[in-house]
């Protein structure tokens, strides 16, 4: 049940006050650096607080208070920049799309339509195709026409 002051997020209880677009990309970031999470935090001790947390995001939980809590168990494991400490390199520009056109190729996006993350059917192999936070394939999404 959602309390006072809280709203539903495509399945997910946002806190009063948070930006639902803010809080799925928040989620995105979460599911693309998962496997680094773990690996972090278990390395530090905290692998167990960090499973109970994702645990908690998959049941649906408040993903602000999922972001705090990992981010404070990365410090803990001495990424200095908690979640937002774990990159990957500059990441994908984009160009704004064009109204009657496709703006790209079709992707893989988020199987629960929880967070923004995208995998472009052309990413190199490397790139994950499934949800770690879920454990499920990544949904096709075909071009926009």
């Amino acid at each position: 049940m959602i309390g006072e002051g809280e709203q539903r997020v495509a399945g997910t209880t946002a806190s009063n006050g948070e930006d639902p677009a803010s809080t799925r990309t928040t989620l995105g970031r979460i599911c693309a650096e998962l496997e680094q999470i773990r690996a972090l935090t278990t390395a530090a001790g905290a692998g167990g607080e960090a499973e109970r947390v994702l645990a908690a995001l998959r049941e649906g939980g408040d993903i602000a208070a999922a972001e705090r809590e990992l981010h404070r168990l990365l410090r803990r494991a001495g990424i200095a920049g908690g979640l937002t400490g774990i990159t990957r390199g500059a990441g994908i520009g984009g160009i704004p799309p064009t109204p009657g056109h496709p703006t790209g190729p079709a992707a893989l996006v988020c199987p629960v339509g929880r967070c923004p993350r995208a995998v472009l059917l052309d990413d190199p192999p490397e790139v994950p195709r499934h949800c770690r936070l879920h454990a499920l394939p990544l949904r096709h999404l075909p071009p926009p026409t």
